[in-house]
């Protein structure tokens, strides 16, 4: 296995347990992504594989691992990247027939509810995604 896709396979599996696991564990997860800076934005950054997949098989398990991508990253990288990836992510599921709110509340519900970089809490930031000047401007007029 190549060194990138090593890393690209650790990253998801980390998705995973994230998923999977107690507050305890959500909050090491995101707690070694915020001190290994070298791999923070890798995580980000796998939103969009994991919104081509959502894409292509039109199975929720790609957003809910999307959207704890999102979450460990905890807005440390650029919240306009957030942003971003969180429109894929919206975008893919409104096209497969999949109503992504109640996804994203609940991964506002295992996010961390402390201000971080941004000032807002990963928690607030998804709650508020679809009432976002960029939702507005960026992610809504796609939807008809």
């Amino acid at each position: 296995m190549a060194e990138g896709e090593e890393l690209a396979s650790d990253l998801s599996l980390a998705c995973r347990l994230y998923l999977q696991g107690g507050e305890a564990l959500r909050r090491e997860i995101r707690d070694s992504f915020g001190e290994w800076m070298a791999v923070r934005g890798r995580m980000l950054a796998r939103a969009w594989p994991f919104a081509e997949r959502l894409a292509d098989t039109c199975d929720d398990h790609w957003l809910r691992l999307g959207l704890a991508a999102v979450s460990i990253d905890d807005n440390g990288t650029d919240f306009r990247d957030t942003y971003v990836a969180l429109g894929a992510l919206y975008l893919s599921a409104v096209r497969c027939g999949i109503e992504p709110g109640r996804y994203f509340e609940e991964a506002a519900g295992i996010s961390s509810g402390v201000s971080n970089i941004e000032q807002t809490p990963m928690r607030d930031f998804l709650f508020g995604f679809e009432g976002s000047a960029y939702f507005a401007e960026a992610v809504a007029p796609k939807l008809g």
